[in-house]
């Protein structure tokens, strides 16, 4: 089965959206911070901003693209393994293909994860960073030129922290965490929760390949749900876009009958005409184009909605006012306001990529070529913006306030006296930064993602040999 283009673009866009969120970041929260926030929070002064307004506030929801991309991965890995099963009935060729796409998976996230880990970390070493640590704890006070036998072991424990796919890492319900985010690698977070939804993936599939189309959809959603209601939202991602990839790949068309056959003993019973007449009315209206559309319309709303939430660590009342209403059908294993906004988030994820998947209206932008091109450079883009921010943006940003003002920019205060020329200097940093990051992800996408592609094919071979031979 070919790839799923849309699903490469919708990865694209996410990962920008990503790197628009980070460039937010890495400024004063006095300044940029009203572009996290929605335009009904308070106070008023600080915020009705345009760029608030949801769909346009989507541009700054970077940890709402996290839990589209997972529902994106559970999609993705789905498609050729289900479309093998049902091709060859289960035999030896089902088997391998899952057997040969879960041994690439962990080589597929863990050689790039690798690899920008320690060329970060060398670049932190030798003070190319223009950077200033948010506390003391990050890098484990850690400096550049500065024993470089502790800066190996931090990057060896940093490895072995991402190879923990338990439940102990960030903003998964969990107080427990092993995961060290205070680091300039803190985008690598989510590895770990790659590879461990695609393992529960992969369990899911080979667990139900005998099963039957409906029972297999219903134990998936079934599944979906607890893992929603115990606030594991990303294994929840991970299901459900599994969920979506076994209702479309086995989706008949729509404008089939239903087989049934009305014999002569139905006419006796009135009433039971009349139902019969009323089920099968709704069940006309139900495929007809227009509610079809109307449908999927509503889905992507509901999932854009739900996507802008916007979620601040201000007290215990984080979610915006427009929002305040889902803490009243919140989950009591939800431990905290954190696992409420990214369960949701989740929500609008599914409802989003559902809608997607069934209209060809909403998937024609994402097939262009623009769209497929920042898809194919998705993950290298998501690995390495961190890099090009913390090399390069703070020194464009003041060059471009130099050449503005006329006065070199020096504190924060600046910013605060001067908001429109900084906002200004912000934005001209993170388009020229951009560019920088479209060209390096391009050249990393051809040197690196498919050499590393061709190791994970080579170790294939060589691990199976004894089997195929």
């Amino acid at each position: 089965m070919g790839r799923t283009l849309w699903l490469d673009g919708l990865r694209g866009i996410a990962s920008a959206i990503v790197a628009v969120f980070h460039a937010t970041e890495c400024e004063p929260i006095s300044i940029l911070g009203f572009l996290n926030n929605s335009y009904w929070d308070d106070p008023p002064d600080e915020n009705r901003h345009f760029v608030q307004l949801p769909p346009i506030r989507l541009l700054f929801a970077g940890s709402s693209m996290v839990s589209l991309f997972l529902v994106i991965s559970g999609y993705a890995v789905s498609i050729p393994i289900i479309a093998s099963r049902d091709e060859h009935a289960l035999n030896l060729r089902f088997f391998h293909r899952i057997c040969s796409a879960s041994t690439r998976r962990v080589l597929r996230i863990y050689l790039p994860t690798v690899t920008i880990l320690f060329i970060s970390h060398l670049l932190y070493f030798i003070g190319v960073y223009h950077w200033d640590p948010p506390g003391e704890e990050w890098l484990s006070g850690l400096e550049p030129w500065k024993a470089p036998l502790s800066h190996i072991m931090h990057v060896l424990r940093r490895i072995l922290h991402l190879l923990d796919v338990t439940n102990k890492c960030i903003n998964n319900n969990s107080g427990n965490c092993l995961l060290e985010d205070n680091n300039i690698t803190f985008q690598l977070w989510t590895m770990p929760v790659e590879f461990r939804g695609s393992c529960a993936v992969y369990l899911l599939i080979v667990t139900l390949a005998h099963w039957m189309r409906r029972p297999r959809l219903i134990a998936l959603a079934l599944v979906a749900v607890y893992w929603f209601y115990i606030g594991q939202w990303d294994l929840f991602c991970f299901v459900a876009g599994l969920f979506l990839a076994e209702r479309d790949i086995g989706l008949v068309p729509i404008y089939e009958g239903n087989g049934e056959i009305e014999l002569p003993c139905h006419s006796g019973n009135a009433a039971q005409t009349t139902f019969t007449k009323l089920r099968l009315a709704c069940g006309k209206m139900s495929e007809t184009k227009s509610f079809h559309r109307a449908c999927t319309g509503f889905y992507f709303i509901i999932g854009m909605f739900l996507l802008c939430m916007t979620h601040r660590d201000v007290g215990e009342q984080t979610l915006s006012p427009e929002y305040m209403f889902l803490y009243f059908i919140r989950s009591p294993n939800w431990v905290d306001s954190e696992t409420l906004s990214r369960s949701w988030k989740s929500v609008g994820a599914v409802l989003t990529v559902f809608a997607i998947s069934r209209s060809p209206l909403l998937q024609s932008p994402l097939n262009s070529r623009p769209m497929q091109f920042l898809g194919k450079i998705s993950f290298p883009l998501y690995l390495i913006h961190p890099v090009i921010y913390l090399t390069f943006k703070r020194p464009i940003r003041n060059m471009l306030w130099l050449i503005a003002t006329g006065t070199p920019y020096s504190s924060e205060a600046d910013a605060k006296n001067y908001p429109q020329m900084f906002i200004a200097a912000w934005a001209g940093s993170g388009m020229i930064c951009g560019l920088i990051i479209v060209g390096v992800s391009e050249m990393w996408y051809r040197f690196v993602d498919l050499k590393y592609l061709e190791i994970g094919r080579q170790f294939e071979k060589w691990a199976t040999h004894e089997i195929t031979r």
